[in-house]
């Protein structure tokens, strides 16, 4: 089974419609607020919902479907829909309040009368295809516990809610004295939702960083967002989570990239070392550079043979429970060195953990000071935001990894059950993906 078609019902799509609108207007909110202080509504509308960011996204999953694994057409059709979308919307929004929302003909590049620049439509495009294959897969999730009726109700309410909002945003726009008392009760609690959301988004974004930089000054000057730290804040100091979470993700990146060209000269085969779907990361590699970092790094005074050691029997111990636990969780085997001398039942041997022992001493006394003062050059406020969606990024990343290896398990067993979230992942993770991700993993018998 390579491709299955992958088949959205009215509700469906009418979920994903309000809930990719309440996304783009929540980002849209932090965006502003990084820049002025403040909350600022991004749309015209009384509710917190932005109309061209729901109908796009609505329209790109949609319509990639149909596509699964042709990323050049899915990213010509993406952006050929958000060119659509921003130019109507455009010209709607224009004619509704009597001027331009945003206008980039001033750009070096743009596209259908100014309404979005080239550059940043296919940025957006990127941005677009990149939400449907990693966020959608939880959405769909989300979207099956509801029992049918459940999201007919509720997306009946929602449906309610934005036409009397359309309404009410037209009549008001158009001057009527006579306007329908319902739709503008119904478009005042919106707006009441809106600025109630819309503020706590704010607070909660100048919480946290006045929690993680206490010098800040509490009222920044307008325009200016919530200003800087004072100079002299450094950067995930000190061994703590920032610092232990970037070592794993430079080790992820690293130790992919040393693996990749290792089996290169040794056999002569390009191939695929990446733990996860999207981005060349060995989550072995970055769990053991943070556990060295975490472990090791006490003994970075001691003498070279203690850290050896440590290094010795700590990887060997990591690699050997790794073994266990992919193939407890997924029935899968991704090495075994059964026919090497010395090995642990297959799943780590001498040699290797000789090498545990050397990569820890290069590590402990040479890799990791250089790597340190490096990171704690990063701009404090950059750091932080980057951080947490880099772990948004790896997390969600992981999970889409183990649901789209599980899913290819099942489709080799022969029982794989066709429910619309297995019919997403057969469509953009088929087989040729999977075997292509993980050429070495093997299922149990």
């Amino acid at each position: 089974m390579e491709v299955s078609d992958v088949h959205y019902t009215f509700w469906e799509q009418l979920l994903f419609f309000f809930l990719y609108g309440f996304l783009g207007w929540a980002a849209s909110v932090v965006i502003h607020a990084f820049r002025t202080g403040r909350f600022v509504n991004p749309g015209i509308l009384y509710g917190p919902i932005s109309l061209t960011s729901g109908l796009t996204m609505t329209f790109v999953i949609v319509f990639i479907s149909d596509y699964a694994v042709q990323y050049l057409t899915q990213f010509v059709l993406t952006f050929v829909i958000i060119s659509a979308a921003s130019s109507i919307g455009g010209v709607l929004a224009e004619r509704t309040v009597g001027r331009k929302l945003w206008d980039y003909s001033g750009a070096r590049y743009f596209a259908l009368g100014g309404w979005r620049g080239t550059l940043r439509t296919a940025g957006l495009a990127l941005a677009a295809l990149f939400t449907v294959y990693l966020l959608q897969p939880f959405v769909i999730l989300l979207i099956s516990v509801l029992p049918e009726l459940a999201l007919k109700i509720v997306g009946s309410i929602l449906l309610f809610a934005l036409t009397c909002d359309l309404a009410a945003l037209l009549w008001t726009a158009r001057v009527v004295r006579r306007r329908s008392r319902l739709a503008m009760d119904v478009s005042a609690s919106l707006q009441d939702l809106r600025m109630t959301w819309g503020n706590r988004l704010v607070s909660s974004v100048r919480e946290r960083i006045w929690k993680a930089f206490p010098e800040m000054a509490e009222q920044p000057t307008p325009g200016t967002g919530f200003g800087e730290p004072k100079e002299g804040r450094i950067f995930a100091q000190g061994l703590g989570f920032y610092k232990v979470f970037w070592m794993f993700f430079i080790c992820s990146l690293l130790g992919d990239w040393i693996e990749t060209v290792y089996v290169y000269l040794v056999s002569g085969v390009l191939m695929s070392r990446s733990s996860v779907i999207y981005g060349t990361f060995s989550l072995v590699w970055g769990l053991g550079g943070a556990l060295f970092t975490v472990v090791l790094q006490p003994l970075r005074e001691r003498n070279d043979r203690m850290v050896f050691l440590g290094g010795f029997f700590l990887g060997g111990a990591f690699e050997y429970l790794c073994s266990v636990f992919t193939e407890v969780v997924f029935g899968t085997v991704f090495w075994d060195y059964s026919d090497m001398p010395f090995n642990i039942q297959g799943r780590t041997n001498l040699l290797f953990m000789f090498f545990w022992g050397v990569l820890a001493l290069v590590w402990v006394k040479a890799v990791y000071p250089r790597l340190n003062r490096w990171i704690e050059r990063i701009p404090p406020v950059t750091g932080t935001v980057l951080t947490w969606c880099l772990v948004v990024f790896m997390v969600l990343n992981a999970l889409l990894s183990g649901m789209a290896m599980g899913r290819y398990i099942e489709r080799q067993a022969g029982a794989a059950e066709q429910t619309l979230l297995g019919a997403f992942l057969d469509s953009q993770y088929p087989d040729s993906v999977i075997e292509f991700l993980w050429p070495n993993m093997r299922i149990r018998p």
